[in-house]
């Protein structure tokens, strides 16, 4: 959507930094981001955890930004990968369901930086990265073959595959002769249920119960991860390189009594990981809460690239997060923020979740609740929100609670300036697909409006 507006003021702020005869301006970053499916934080070894999980992860860590707080905007794939790629949450994508989709008229990372002259590519390896979801948007180069594997999608091994795909990409770019920068964007998916076995890997932690599986699938991928980074030195792009590696969202292991992922909003299910390396940053840790929607505003800073120009004068709302560049860099604070979490996959639900510091707010809003479903924990006391303070707490739980309806309320506001289209109705397979991964059960709505808003 960037198109033709975005490229003049690109062209408008560089005729006005560089005027007549001034020297070519220099090479702008390359940037890499991996996404790892269903990679909750506190499975790594660089965010505590105690079993060897990630030896690569964690020295790619040493050396960069871990951001200790990071939060999911929902807790499973579709509208927390939106997210990413729009700064926006699923109040105004509206990638609420596995019916929906993103809409064309929205901005992505990758329609920005390609239209800032990046070469642009994807790799793909889940049915919501496939051209139907919208999330393609903006990628010259899409490899998509591993989202529909010759075997079952739930016991496809797709990591070799993702690596392999990526590092041609990384070997290509740098034998090319024209110099222009890149973005490559590379999807995991192992660690998603179901969980399975990997010889030389799983061993470590036993193959009996599902979390010990799980542990060995973040072994796995880990592997598979620190061959690109490994290949990106190798090359020499690392020193001219952006990574970015995080997920989409955690995965539950019964701590609020449920299993998998997008039924609730606690810690395990959208704490994740988050650590960035930029040319020229300092390797440190952050405590600041941040969201995966301050990505793009990221990018973009550590890119030297202005966000985009507003869609219209109706509409001239920009990012719903900030940039983390200064955190990043270690040049200066940033203001506290909050973080919004929301969930409505399943029919009737309505879930959503507000970090503010150590504080947490956690409302239902699902059909039929008769009674106050809220919850309200304090993290830096009771991480494993165990205790309900909104009692003792009522002022703290009605002053969050009124911050939650303003950020929804501007969420819907903006959500406003851009038209409906027909959902996706998923094809006989890709519904047996969406089953086998756990994601179907839901009713397609009679309209666009019953199933966006």
């Amino acid at each position: 959507m960037a198109g033709t507006a975005y490229r003049l003021v690109i062209a408008a702020a560089a005729a006005l930094v560089c005027g007549a005869g001034c020297a070519p301006q220099p090479q702008r970053p390359n940037v890499l981001l991996i996404t790892i499916d269903t990679l909750r934080a506190d499975h790594l070894g660089c965010y505590g955890y105690q079993r060897p999980t990630s030896p690569r992860i964690d020295a790619f860590a040493a050396g960069a930004v871990v951001f200790e707080n990071a939060h999911s905007s929902s807790s499973w794939t579709l509208p927390s990968l939106a997210s990413i790629h729009t700064s926006l949450y699923s109040t105004t994508h509206g990638c609420w369901k596995i019916y929906s989709r993103l809409e064309p008229e929205f901005t992505t990372t990758a329609e920005i930086l390609r239209d800032a002259g990046y070469d642009t590519a994807m790799v793909a390896c889940h049915i919501f990265l496939s051209a139907q979801y919208g999330l393609q948007q903006g990628f010259t180069h899409i490899d998509d073959e591993l989202v529909r594997p010759p075997s079952d999608a739930a016991a496809a091994i797709s990591s070799p595959g993702v690596t392999a795909r990526g590092v041609r990409f990384l070997e290509r770019q740098a034998a090319s002769p024209d110099g222009a920068p890149w973005f490559l964007w590379l999807h995991y998916f192992d660690p998603h249920d179901t969980y399975l076995p990997h010889a030389g890997f799983s061993e470590t932690f036993g193959t009996s119960a599902e979390i010990d599986l799980y542990d060995g699938e973040i072994a796995f991928t880990d592997h598979h991860v620190g061959e690109v980074l490994a290949r990106l030195a190798e090359l020499g792009l690392a020193e001219d390189t952006i990574v970015v590696l995080t997920a989409d969202h955690g995965e539950e292991f019964g701590e609020h009594g449920f299993q998998r992922h997008g039924y609730t909003l606690y810690e395990e299910a959208v704490r994740i990981p988050l650590v960035v390396r930029a040319p020229g940053a300092p390797a440190r840790r952050v405590s600041d809460v941040v969201s995966n929607v301050d990505l793009l505003p990221t990018i973009l800073d550590l890119a030297g690239l202005p966000p985009p120009a507003a869609r219209d004068a109706s509409c001239a709302h920009g990012f719903e997060g900030r940039s983390l560049a200064p955190l990043v860099r270690g040049t200066g604070p940033l203001l506290p923020a909050a973080a919004l979490s929301e969930v409505r996959w399943h029919d009737g639900q309505d879930l959503r979740a507000w970090r503010d510091g150590a504080w947490k707010l956690v409302e239902d809003q699902s059909t039929g609740q008769q009674v106050d479903q809220s919850a309200l924990f304090d993290l830096a006391t009771d991480p494993r929100e165990r205790t309900d303070l909104r009692e003792p707490e009522s002022a703290r739980l009605a002053a969050l609670r009124e911050a939650v309806t303003h950020r929804l309320a501007r969420a819907m506001g903006w959500a406003r300036c851009y038209p409906l289209v027909e959902l996706y109705a998923p094809t006989p397979g890709d519904m047996r697909r969406l089953q086998d991964l756990g994601y179907a059960g839901d009713e397609l709505p009679s309209s666009p409006e019953e199933g966006r808003r």
